[in-house]
């Protein structure tokens, strides 16, 4: 059975059978106060049961688990929606497990309605659309009573905003499983068909970036001021530092190494005195013979014992220069792991100290020292190598040469032979990238 209302255009109801309507309405609110009183007595028992819960961090869904385990309350909600995955904290002690809810709930647009011991969750928004498409279905007895005020009426009884629906509520529980196949990643390898072997397309830094070497070269070298049959010995060395701007093959390098060179120096001689007799004169005295005058000498003679003067050098003549070097090299070999490169440049030096004693002439014994020589303060000499480079982290690579030296000057002037310096090097660093 429906009650149809008429509103007029001021949205104000209008009775058209007052007598029989009005006595109609006073019964319909009658029985509406006694169905509102024929509560449940479970409703009762819920009101007065309390809880304890204390969660952290933890899904509204399992929260509500945790309340339907303490008591006997069976919860309803759509658990697609994405508050029922939310992590919440909540503490609460000796509290009714509605008001809990409710606490739960403020500041959603969430809300509760009680049907026995079934609580359903539902969302606010939607209440008004749902309650609308219940009143269309035409197969469930709906009762409403919309703000019914009468004309005329000169009483003192007004009734307002007054809503009682009895209505069924369906609960329909599904889950949901998705399977996902996993399937292999072919992209990866796909790439690394397709990507080029050349140096240049895995690492661009190495083709058209800026580059820093540190290194250190041990050096084979003629360097000696005491030998007339120069000798190339393994005890010299350089350590230093270059930075490079990289053109494809190309590298343009600039630096400055500190080069020492040195020799064992070992020389003995002996200074023999003595051995022989000394003669002095100790007297004379003269004749005189028909105007001829004749002297005669007295002397006394004395032996001289050998003595020997033992000399021995055992130092390291060594000379140090500070020099500024500038090559270019050319990539003629390169992977995605190695580089082959030759290399062709110049060195200009600065002397920065020196130490030892030199032999300038093959039949002379003492030595002279470096500070009575004349040193030249500057050189310069050319240099040509052979390297590789070896990537083994992705901006550093380790780096060898072979390199060959020669000075276009003497090292000391006005020497009695040459003293131009050349020799072998071996460079060992790392290059990094940037």
């Amino acid at each position: 059975m429906k009650t149809h209302l008429i509103k007029d255009d001021n949205n104000e109801s209008i009775n058209p059978r007052s007598g029989l309507m009005w006595l109609l309405f006073i019964l319909v609110q009658s029985s509406a106060i006694f169905l509102v009183n024929l509560q449940p007595i479970y409703a009762q028992s819920i009101d007065d049961e309390t809880i304890d819960i204390n969660v952290s961090d933890v899904k509204l869904s399992m929260v509500l688990i945790t309340i339907s385990d303490q008591t006997n309350i069976n919860f309803s909600y759509n658990s697609d929606e994405a508050i029922f995955s939310k992590p919440i904290t909540y503490s609460a002690y000796e509290k009714n497990p509605l008001i809990i809810l409710d606490e739960i709930l403020i500041g959603t647009e969430y809300g509760f309605k009680m049907i026995g011991n079934q609580v359903v969750i539902f969302r606010k928004a939607n209440q008004t659309k749902e309650t609308q498409k219940k009143e269309d279905i035409k197969s469930e007895p709906t009762i409403t009573v919309t703000k019914y005020i009468p004309k005329l009426i000169y009483d003192t009884i007004f009734i307002t905003d007054t809503l009682i629906e009895i209505k069924r509520d369906t609960i329909l529980i599904t889950d949901s499983i998705f399977i996902e196949k996993q399937f292999k990643d072919t992209t990866q390898n796909v790439k690394n068909k397709e990507m080029s072997t050349d140096y240049s397309n895995q690492l661009p830094k190495r083709e058209s970036g800026w580059a820093a070497d540190i290194f250190i070269a041990p050096i084979i070298s003629n360097f000696s001021l005491v030998r007339n049959d120069r000798q190339y010995t393994v005890r010299s060395y350089s350590l230093g530092a270059e930075i490079s701007k990289i053109y494809g093959s190309w590298m343009i390098k600039g630096g400055m190494k500190l080069t020492n060179y040195d020799e064992k120096f070992n020389h003995m001689y002996s200074n023999q005195e003595g051995g022989f007799y000394s003669k002095d004169t100790i007297d004379e005295y003269y004749t005189v013979n028909m105007g001829d005058t004749a002297y005669y000498y007295v002397t006394d003679s004395t032996w001289k014992p050998i003595s020997i003067n033992d000399y021995n050098y055992n130092i390291n003549n060594r000379i140090g220069l500070l020099e500024f070097t500038f090559s270019v090299t050319y990539d003629f070999i390169k992977n995605d792991k190695v580089r082959y490169y030759i290399r062709a440049g110049g060195q200009y030096g600065v002397l920065i100290y020196r130490e030892g004693t030199a032999i300038p002439y093959p039949d002379q014994s003492e030595g002279v020292d470096f500070a009575d020589l004349k040193f030249n303060q500057q050189s310069i000499s050319l240099l040509g190598g052979i390297g590789l480079k070896y990537k083994f982290m992705e901006e550093l690579d380790f780096n060898g040469e072979i390199y060959y030296f020669n000075y276009m000057d003497d090292i000391v002037k006005d020497y009695p032979r040459s003293t131009k310096i050349n020799g072998l090097g071996l460079k060992l660093g790392l290059t990094y990238y940037f």
